[in-house]
């Protein structure tokens, strides 16, 4: 009787010590967690373990609106709302959150934190938003980078990330004015719109329209299909292409400013983009001394550059007028592109006198390879008295390999220590034929 109470005391110790031990582990680990509710607008993509080696680590990485935690799938132009949780183990100086997406072509898609503090047993929350570029590659999958750092310490989470297309999506390439958006009311204005197709359904009829709604001026054409970008698997198939040059009648329109509106729709017209742009309208009727007595000439309006490097165009005043008159010059559109030089950027021309400009435009060596369209405003004080638009055409810049260069050297060297050989060679014969001669004469 005695042994068998003194049995079921053990078990029973056993017991209370299996569960006072499974409660101090989870107290350790868990020290900090949560559930999400059904109403919550964020889930939870991943819960990290804490290490007691690190100053500080990522407890929790959460993306708005995810729903499968091992991928997260996001659209082309979505914007990613992400939510770091770190927890502090020490003291911690100058720390930074940031999330990055590696692998997209043109530019780093990446949002980070200012610095920040942190300090022991102390739960930091950051927020930080991704906006997924229009024309990333969606036929691949990318990852998410999250990392926590400072100068001594970093800790990191991965995931993966895969891009879809919209299911309709059309983006302006380029929307193209001539002569401009600054326009006299005698003189039409002519407007030509590129779209290409970003998204993953090919689009038929797209409605091109260009309207400035307060003068209830407004033209149209189409553009009859669009495959997507994905499916471009035919030669024949365009992705991208220009609408037919619209052209709009500003006889009799007052001069002023107004709103210029591009607008493409598609999907069966559920769809639509549309940019706005300010059209400056002046009036036809020359003031004495002003427009009628100047005239303004591009000598070089369309060149050949590629990519790093440069290319001057040259233009030409000429004052017809009994004063003299002071001019600035204004360049734009080729900001993203290049970077544009004017001499001089401003002049004064006598009466009956002509002066040259020369603008040079240097393109970025990761410039963009195509035709590229930029003006020139020619204004006096703040009156724009002209607009010249000139044409960059970038091509891709051929690389010269260093053994080829090399090569090319060598040869070139080696043809010089020939030449200078054979002439070495011409000037030692000719002294010893001097020799020789001098050695036979005779004297009596």
């Amino acid at each position: 009787m005695i042994m068998k109470k003194l049995l079921s005391l053990i078990v029973t110790l056993l017991v209370a010590s299996l569960f006072a031990t499974s409660t101090i582990a989870t107290n350790d680990y868990n020290s900090y967690n949560y559930e999400t509710q059904p109403n919550d607008p964020i889930v939870i993509v991943e819960t990290l373990q804490a290490s007691s080696t690190d100053p500080f680590t990522i407890e929790k990485v959460e993306v708005e609106g995810v729903e499968n935690p091992d991928m997260v799938n996001v659209e082309r132009g979505d914007k990613l709302n992400i939510r770091v949780e770190l927890l502090g183990h020490t003291h911690a100086e100058d720390v930074k959150v940031k999330a990055w997406i590696g692998g997209y072509e043109y530019e780093d898609v990446e949002d980070s934190t200012s610095l920040f503090d942190i300090e022991p047993n102390v739960t930091y929350v950051k927020n930080l938003v991704l906006e997924i570029p229009n024309d990333i590659d969606a036929s691949k999958s990318y990852k998410l980078h999250i990392e926590a750092f400072n100068d001594q310490d970093s800790v990191r989470k991965t995931f993966r990330i895969q891009v879809e297309p919209q299911r309709h999506y059309l983006n302006f390439v380029d929307v193209i004015f001539n002569p401009g958006l600054s326009v006299k009311n005698t003189q039409p204005l002519f407007v030509t719109v590129r779209v290409e197709n970003l998204g993953d359904k090919k689009e038929e009829d797209v409605r091109v329209e260009v309207s400035i709604p307060e003068l209830g001026l407004l033209q149209r054409t189409f553009i009859d299909e669009l495959v997507s970008v994905e499916d471009n698997g035919d030669d024949d198939e365009e992705t991208s292409s220009s609408s037919d040059t619209l052209l709009l009648d500003l006889s009799n329109v007052q001069p002023g400013t107004y709103n210029l509106r591009v607008k493409v729709d598609y999907n069966r017209g559920h769809d639509f983009i549309a940019q706005i742009y300010p059209l400056t309208v002046t009036s036809a009727l020359a003031k004495p001394g002003e427009v009628k007595d100047l005239i303004v000439q591009s000598v070089t309006s369309s060149m050949d550059l590629t990519q790093g490097g440069s290319a001057t165009y040259i233009f030409s005043l000429a004052n017809l007028g009994t004063t003299s008159r002071t001019f600035n010059f204004e360049v734009s559109g080729q900001e993203a592109w290049a970077t544009a030089k004017l001499e001089p950027m401003s002049l004064t021309l006598l009466p009956d006198s002509t002066r040259d400009v020369r603008l040079t435009i240097n393109a970025k060596s990761d410039a963009d390879v195509g035709s590229k369209v930029f003006t020139v405003k020619v204004k006096e004080g703040s009156n724009v008295v002209k607009e010249l638009q000139f044409d960059s055409n970038v091509k891709q810049q051929k690389v010269t390999s260093n053994l080829a260069s090399l090569r090319s050297g060598l040869e070139i060297g080696f043809i010089v220590l020939l030449v200078i050989l054979v002439i070495l060679g011409i000037i030692l014969a000719v002294n010893k034929m001097k020799g020789k001669e001098e050695g036979g004469e005779t004297y009596y």
